[in-house]
């Protein structure tokens, strides 16, 4: 099999193929390391490539697919996970988590590890320990964050699918900045043993494909869930913050609406469903005594000392605010965001599905969005400039799948669809709906 052909393939094909005994687990691994020899230099998607591979079988749903493991979360054992930091240089768990467990008794092929920011803390994947991961569709633009490198090594034809995790908007917003399709999984569906962050944590898969999300969705999650019907679904124009939607991405969404009406879902327009501002409150201190709870975690761990030479500036404001913020303010917030949230679920009762932009703009900046930003006012202020819907689905437990909806110049955009917790199958599904309408790289401006 040529790189060339290699990349026109999805991860459904490349099983079928492998279990039909049209190509092998190691032809498929010669293939995308020639892809990924020449996409390396211009993306720095990859902070390791495997030499030899993890696993990889003639059989099974995911037959020799090559996979890449992000740098943070789920776990191989005696591989290195150093979780964009200087502080966890070197790191390696002695055991496999549940999430590769799976992947390997399904067949995939481990082939590296992608780059992530800090400890996962940011909307675009740069760090001081690997650098800057760059778009493939435009090298000037950031791949989004924190699985960054993951969609940008997708994006890119290196794998057709890749490990992806989401406690921010970290699946949705990559996926939508690369033009790929990325399911936040309800919460607690994909089993982790590495801790949920209270349950706004999940980890899935970020694919090329629709039918790929489907296959993944096979293997990796557990729980029940709820069968496809014809639904009601609202969508919403506007950003879910004080901005605004950047340029085309207000013609995607209803252009989306066309082909969600035509698809014989019932498609309503409503207002964003919430004050996001209400579930920022409560939302950035929980995710920053998450974020201090790693960086504490890992230096008594390891052993290294919490300075500026072993954290970025952004990390260490955010341990430093939180370990200041008395107790009595994280609860008053924490309840302002569960108000919040109650009035989120009541205003969304009258629709299945809630659908959005995913990035209020489409063209992500490098450097905006980084842990090297001077103070905490300028770095949550560009968060909220440009990831305004997707805070809620973590911290309500519920799924939320972002899918391509055209181009705004060399930027992708995506929709955000948001379901009740359990409909991730659902979700899934309109997501081949979408895909068979082809609208993924239609312009929008």
């Amino acid at each position: 099999m040529t790189p060339d052909e290699y990349v026109s393939l999805d991860a459904t094909t490349l099983a079928e193929m492998v279990d039909r005994g049209d190509v092998t687990a190691v032809e498929l691994h010669a293939a995308a390391t020639s892809v990924y020899e020449r996409t390396h230099t211009d993306i720095n998607a990859i902070v390791e490539w495997y030499a030899e591979p993890s696993a990889g079988a003639a059989t099974g749903p995911l037959a020799g697919v090559p996979f890449l493991r992000k740098d943070f979360g789920s776990t191989e054992a005696g591989r290195l996970q150093e979780m964009g930091s200087r502080l966890t240089a070197g790191y390696r768990p002695s055991t496999t988590s549940p999430y590769f467990q799976r992947l390997a008794a399904a067949g995939a092929q481990v082939v590296g590890r992608s780059a992530v920011p800090e400890f996962i803390m940011h909307g675009t994947t740069e760090s001081l320990t690997h650098g800057i991961t760059r778009n493939p569709h435009d090298l000037t633009l950031s791949a989004g964050g924190s699985s960054g490198g993951a969609a940008a090594a997708v994006a890119a034809g290196v794998v057709p699918a890749a490990h992806a995790s989401d406690c921010a908007g970290s699946i949705r917003i990559p996926a939508a900045a690369c033009g790929l399709y990325g399911l936040k999984p309800t919460s607690r569906m994909v089993e982790s043993d590495q801790g949920d962050w209270g349950g706004i944590a999940v980890e899935f898969v970020v694919t090329r494909t629709a039918r790929d999300q489907a296959r993944f969705f096979e293997v990796l999650a557990t729980g029940p869930t709820h069968p496809m019907r014809p639904l009601r679904i609202g969508l919403t124009t506007d950003s879910w913050g004080e901005g605004s939607l950047g340029p085309g991405i207000e013609a995607g969404l209803r252009r989306l609406a066309e082909v969600l009406d035509d698809a014989g879902h019932d498609v309503v327009s409503i207002a964003p469903p919430i004050d996001v501002a209400d579930i920022m409150r409560g939302w950035d201190p929980h995710f920053g005594r998450w974020i201090a709870h790693e960086v504490d975690r890992w230096a008594e761990a390891i052993g290294r000392p919490i300075d500026d030479t072993t954290i970025e500036p952004i990390t260490r404001l955010q341990w430093q605010q939180i370990r200041a913020t008395p107790i009595e303010q994280l609860s008053t917030d924490q309840l302002a965001a569960d108000l919040a949230l109650a009035a989120m679920d009541k205003g969304l009762d009258d629709v299945d599905i809630v659908v959005s932009a995913t990035n209020d703009i489409a063209a992500l900046p490098l450097h905006d969005l980084s842990g090297l930003l001077p103070d905490m006012g300028t770095y949550l202020a560009a968060n909220d400039v440009y990831f305004s819907s997707l805070f809620p689905a973590n911290i309500s437990g519920r799924p939320a799948i972002s899918v391509p909806i055209g181009q705004v110049h060399t930027a992708p955009a995506g929709a955000q669809l948001m379901g009740r917790r359990g409909d991730d199958r659902i979700l899934i599904e309109l997501a081949r709906q979408i895909e068979t309408a082809g609208i993924a790289i239609d312009p929008l401006v």
